[in-house]
Protein backbone atom coordinates (compact mmCIF):
# COMPACT_ATOMS: atom_id res chain seq x y z
CA UNK A 1 0.00 0.00 0.00
CA UNK A 2 2.74 2.36 0.86
CA UNK A 3 5.30 1.69 -1.19
CA UNK A 4 3.65 0.33 -3.90
CA UNK A 5 6.74 -1.98 -5.52
CA UNK A 6 6.15 -5.22 -7.20
CA UNK A 7 7.56 -8.46 -5.71
CA UNK A 8 7.68 -9.93 -9.80
CA UNK A 9 9.47 -6.84 -11.00
CA UNK A 10 12.65 -8.16 -12.18
CA UNK A 11 15.48 -8.05 -9.43
CA UNK A 12 17.36 -5.41 -10.36
CA UNK A 13 14.69 -2.92 -11.15
CA UNK A 14 13.78 0.15 -8.80
CA UNK A 15 10.08 -1.45 -8.76
CA UNK A 16 11.44 -4.53 -6.87
CA UNK A 17 13.90 -2.46 -4.67
CA UNK A 18 10.72 -0.58 -3.75
CA UNK A 19 9.02 -3.50 -3.01
CA UNK A 20 12.33 -4.81 -0.76
CA UNK A 21 12.26 -1.63 1.15
CA UNK A 22 8.41 -1.99 1.97
CA UNK A 23 8.99 -5.40 2.97
CA UNK A 24 11.93 -4.59 5.27
CA UNK A 25 9.92 -1.74 6.83
CA UNK A 26 6.47 -4.04 7.46
CA UNK A 27 9.03 -6.08 9.68
CA UNK A 28 9.42 -2.87 11.60
CA UNK A 29 5.98 -3.14 11.98
CA UNK A 30 5.70 -6.43 13.31
CA UNK A 31 7.95 -5.51 15.33
CA UNK A 32 5.53 -2.58 17.14
CA UNK A 33 2.73 -5.18 17.19
CA UNK A 34 4.25 -7.09 19.12
CA UNK A 35 5.41 -4.66 21.55
CA UNK A 36 1.84 -3.18 21.29
CA UNK A 37 0.20 -6.59 22.21
CA UNK A 38 2.41 -6.83 25.25
CA UNK A 39 2.07 -3.64 26.65
CA UNK A 40 -1.36 -3.73 26.07
CA UNK A 41 -1.87 -7.26 27.61
CA UNK A 42 -0.79 -5.81 30.77
CA UNK A 43 -2.51 -2.84 30.52
CA UNK A 44 -5.70 -4.71 30.12
CA UNK A 45 -5.74 -5.31 33.82
CA UNK A 46 -5.45 -2.14 34.72
CA UNK A 47 -8.36 -1.01 32.63
CA UNK A 48 -10.77 -4.31 33.50
CA UNK A 49 -12.31 -2.52 36.79
CA UNK A 50 -13.31 0.57 34.72
CA UNK A 51 -14.75 -0.93 31.59
CA UNK A 52 -15.77 -4.41 32.51
CA UNK A 53 -14.66 -7.29 29.65
CA UNK A 54 -17.60 -6.03 27.32
CA UNK A 55 -15.97 -2.38 27.33
CA UNK A 56 -12.69 -4.02 26.64
CA UNK A 57 -13.63 -6.31 24.12
CA UNK A 58 -15.92 -3.89 22.08
CA UNK A 59 -12.59 -0.95 22.36
CA UNK A 60 -10.03 -3.45 21.56
CA UNK A 61 -11.90 -3.86 18.13
CA UNK A 62 -12.99 -0.24 17.82
CA UNK A 63 -9.42 1.06 18.14
CA UNK A 64 -8.53 -1.59 15.45
CA UNK A 65 -11.16 -0.48 12.70
CA UNK A 66 -10.35 3.15 13.40
CA UNK A 67 -6.43 2.59 13.14
CA UNK A 68 -6.97 0.46 9.95
CA UNK A 69 -9.23 2.70 8.45
CA UNK A 70 -6.45 5.47 9.24
CA UNK A 71 -3.56 3.09 7.19
CA UNK A 72 -5.92 2.99 4.01
CA UNK A 73 -7.28 6.54 3.89
CA UNK A 74 -3.28 7.99 4.91
CA UNK A 75 -0.67 5.32 3.32
CA UNK A 76 2.25 6.66 4.47
CA UNK A 77 5.40 5.23 6.09
CA UNK A 78 4.72 7.17 9.56
CA UNK A 79 1.22 6.74 10.25
CA UNK A 80 1.54 3.02 9.37
CA UNK A 81 4.18 2.22 11.50
CA UNK A 82 2.56 4.30 14.16
CA UNK A 83 -0.80 2.77 13.72
CA UNK A 84 0.85 -0.74 13.48
CA UNK A 85 0.16 -0.66 17.28
CA UNK A 86 -3.36 -1.19 16.61
CA UNK A 87 -2.68 -4.59 15.50
CA UNK A 88 -1.22 -5.83 18.35
CA UNK A 89 -4.05 -4.11 20.68
CA UNK A 90 -6.68 -6.12 18.52
CA UNK A 91 -4.45 -9.53 18.92
CA UNK A 92 -4.14 -8.92 22.42
CA UNK A 93 -7.78 -8.27 22.64
CA UNK A 94 -8.27 -11.33 20.52
CA UNK A 95 -6.28 -13.96 22.19
CA UNK A 96 -7.34 -12.65 25.79
CA UNK A 97 -10.98 -11.22 26.39
CA UNK A 98 -12.94 -14.14 24.49
CA UNK A 99 -11.38 -16.58 26.83
CA UNK A 100 -11.81 -14.11 29.54
CA UNK A 101 -15.58 -14.27 28.96
CA UNK A 102 -15.59 -18.03 28.80
CA UNK A 103 -13.95 -18.38 32.12
CA UNK A 104 -16.39 -16.30 33.94
CA UNK A 105 -19.62 -17.74 31.63
CA UNK A 106 -18.63 -20.86 33.13
CA UNK A 107 -18.34 -19.51 36.79
CA UNK A 108 -21.64 -18.53 36.01
CA UNK A 109 -22.94 -21.51 35.18
CA UNK A 110 -21.28 -23.58 38.03
CA UNK A 111 -22.89 -21.12 40.50
CA UNK A 112 -26.27 -21.43 38.96
CA UNK A 113 -25.94 -25.52 38.82
CA UNK A 114 -24.96 -25.20 43.11
CA UNK A 115 -28.10 -22.66 43.60
CA UNK A 116 -30.45 -25.26 42.05
CA UNK A 117 -29.07 -27.94 43.99
CA UNK A 118 -28.02 -30.35 40.83
CA UNK A 119 -25.02 -32.64 41.02
CA UNK A 120 -24.97 -32.66 37.05
CA UNK A 121 -21.66 -31.26 36.18
CA UNK A 122 -20.99 -28.59 33.97
CA UNK A 123 -18.91 -29.13 30.60
CA UNK A 124 -15.18 -27.99 31.55
CA UNK A 125 -13.75 -24.89 30.69
CA UNK A 126 -11.14 -26.10 28.62
CA UNK A 127 -13.84 -27.96 26.35
CA UNK A 128 -15.08 -24.64 25.81
CA UNK A 129 -11.59 -22.67 25.06
CA UNK A 130 -10.29 -25.26 22.73
CA UNK A 131 -13.69 -24.89 20.95
CA UNK A 132 -13.11 -20.94 20.65
CA UNK A 133 -9.27 -21.42 19.62
CA UNK A 134 -10.53 -23.92 16.94
CA UNK A 135 -13.41 -21.17 15.70
CA UNK A 136 -10.46 -18.65 16.23
CA UNK A 137 -8.07 -20.26 13.92
CA UNK A 138 -11.02 -21.63 11.24
CA UNK A 139 -11.51 -17.58 11.02
CA UNK A 140 -8.19 -16.93 9.96
CA UNK A 141 -7.93 -19.93 7.36
CA UNK A 142 -11.09 -18.21 5.77
CA UNK A 143 -9.63 -14.94 5.83
CA UNK A 144 -6.78 -15.73 4.37
CA UNK A 145 -8.50 -17.74 1.92
CA UNK A 146 -10.93 -14.85 0.80
CA UNK A 147 -8.11 -12.02 0.46
CA UNK A 148 -6.39 -13.06 -2.61
CA UNK A 149 -9.83 -13.22 -4.34
CA UNK A 150 -10.66 -10.19 -2.73
CA UNK A 151 -7.50 -8.24 -3.98
CA UNK A 152 -7.59 -9.82 -7.12
CA UNK A 153 -11.45 -8.41 -7.62
CA UNK A 154 -10.24 -4.83 -6.18
CA UNK A 155 -6.88 -4.66 -8.14
CA UNK A 156 -5.28 -3.23 -5.13
CA UNK A 157 -3.99 -4.47 -1.72
CA UNK A 158 -5.43 -1.31 -0.12
CA UNK A 159 -8.68 -3.56 0.06
CA UNK A 160 -7.42 -5.08 3.15
CA UNK A 161 -7.04 -2.95 5.46
CA UNK A 162 -10.26 -1.13 4.77
CA UNK A 163 -12.12 -4.49 4.98
CA UNK A 164 -10.41 -5.27 7.89
CA UNK A 165 -11.78 -1.85 9.23
CA UNK A 166 -14.98 -2.51 8.10
CA UNK A 167 -15.22 -6.09 9.86
CA UNK A 168 -13.75 -4.78 13.37
CA UNK A 169 -16.62 -2.13 13.02
CA UNK A 170 -19.45 -4.82 12.35
CA UNK A 171 -17.82 -6.69 15.26
CA UNK A 172 -18.20 -4.12 17.59
CA UNK A 173 -21.78 -3.78 16.63
CA UNK A 174 -22.38 -7.15 17.63
CA UNK A 175 -20.43 -6.98 20.85
CA UNK A 176 -22.58 -4.49 21.87
CA UNK A 177 -25.42 -6.18 20.58
CA UNK A 178 -24.77 -9.88 21.45
CA UNK A 179 -21.74 -10.27 24.29
CA UNK A 180 -23.12 -10.24 27.30
CA UNK A 181 -21.99 -8.12 30.58
CA UNK A 182 -19.96 -9.85 32.96
CA UNK A 183 -18.90 -8.24 36.48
Amino acid sequence: IVYKGNPYADHNSTAYATYERGVEVGCWGLCINAVSSALYSYVQRFLLPYIGLKGLYFMGYFVFGMGTSLIGLFPNVIATLILCSVFGVMSSTLYTIPFNLIAEYQREEEEQLKLQGSKKSPRGTGMDCAALTCMVQLAQIIVGAGLGGLVNAAGSVIVVVLSASAMSLIGCIFIALFIRYVE
